[in-house]
């Protein structure tokens, strides 16, 4: 029951925060202006994500004491400092990107600071376990390197998925529950109840942000959400009596991980700067096309939730099965991207109908 009540107040404490951040004073506030690249017409707060920070990091010490009766063992209480120090700067490098716009560099130095902080509180990839290959050991110098690739590459994910009212917020819901099954069921109780925990935080800020939206997530969300969802599927992977497989974690972060890498992949193909800002993800593509925010998010739930089913199952089941799990992963992502392709090419043909006008009759003289 306390713990039940642990994770509601997650939920009601990123929801006052986050509703406070809406009416709070300017100068604790930043308003997002629309520009030719935004999806809303009327400047709104950023910066919501700051109540899903604010219960994740005031509660998480709460669990830890509640769920480890060895809480005196004083290395593992030093790690979980170390790592909940490392989401401290990972909001801390987002807050002030929402503050001042600093530029990707500096915005990469922070969150690769960050990661060296994980690292040296134990998050690091050791092992991988792969179908039909048994396990994976990188070492520790490209496991390093790999860790600091997945904790920054995914924490930068979630934020360029973060562009429309609801979309982050709830697919965040989604990642983390079904994150969470996969860590209780591993025995990561720890990772399971922060997991939990997170998903509590996250539907406390959606009731905001859901369409039409009250105030957006800001950097200081997206980045620190994907942040700690990438750092706990690196802790349950490579730790405990019982990993959980990483394919498992890239199945559940599926959907903007997929987005994500396809949108790059087919910038880099046609010549376009990666570094630039663009309007070219798929959930970009719909709305511009014509569908609304929440038609779009709902979308990318239904998605994301048929992709985390098929990531619990496979950490629960034979190669066999996952085999069969992976192939109807991918048709499903087929399916999604020739929808959006459909999508885009109907809206244009209605267009070129409805814009055609008979020809004006030539008066001769």
């Amino acid at each position: 029951m306390f713990r039940a009540s642990v994770f509601f107040l997650a939920g009601v404490i990123s929801y006052l925060v986050t509703g406070w951040l809406i009416n709070a004073p300017a100068i604790m506030r930043a308003l997002d202006i629309p520009n030719e690249r935004s999806s809303h017409r009327h400047p709104t707060p950023r910066m919501g994500g700051l109540g899903v920070v604010a219960a994740f990091v005031i509660l998480l010490p709460l669990l830890w004491v509640m769920l480890l009766p060895d809480a005196t063992n004083w290395v593992f209480a030093t790690r979980f400092a170390i790592a909940l120090l490392s989401y401290v700067v990972i909001a801390a490098v987002g807050l002030v990107d929402d503050l001042r716009r600093i530029g990707a560099l500096p915005k990469y130095l922070g969150q690769f600071v960050a990661s060296l902080i994980a690292l040296w509180g134990g998050v690091i990839f050791n092992q991988m376990k792969i179908p039909y290959t048994g396990d994976l050991h990188p070492g520790i110098i490209l496991g390093a390197v790999l860790t600091i690739i997945w904790l920054t590459g995914f924490s930068n994910f979630f934020n360029f998925m973060d562009g429309i009212d609801g979309l982050a917020g709830g697919v965040g819901v989604i990642y983390s529950l079904a994150l969470a099954a996969v860590c209780i069921g591993t025995g990561h109780r720890l990772l399971g109840a922060g997991s939990l925990m997170m998903a509590a935080a996250c539907l406390g800020f959606l009731a905001h942000n859901f369409p039409p939206a009250k105030i957006f997530m800001g950097d200081v969300g997206s980045l620190f959400i994907g942040y700690v969802l990438a750092a706990f599927a690196v802790l349950t992977t490579n730790s405990g009596e019982r990993p959980a497989p990483f394919i498992a974690v890239l199945l559940i972060f599926g959907s903007f991980i997929y987005d994500a890498v396809f949108t790059l992949l087919r910038r880099a193909r046609r010549g376009e700067k990666l570094y630039e800002a663009h309007r070219s993800h798929l959930y970009q593509r719909l709305v511009i096309a014509g569908q609304s925010h929440r038609r779009v998010s709902l979308t990318y739930y239904g998605l994301s939730a048929l992709l985390g089913a098929g990531g619990v199952a496979y950490t629960f089941t034979s190669d066999a099965v996952r085999l069969a799990i992976l192939a109807l992963a991918g048709i499903a992502l087929a399916a999604f991207t020739f929808y959006v392709y459909w999508f885009e090419a109907f809206v244009a043909k209605e267009k070129a109908l409805y814009s055609t006008k008979p020809a004006a009759k030539v008066v001769e003289g």
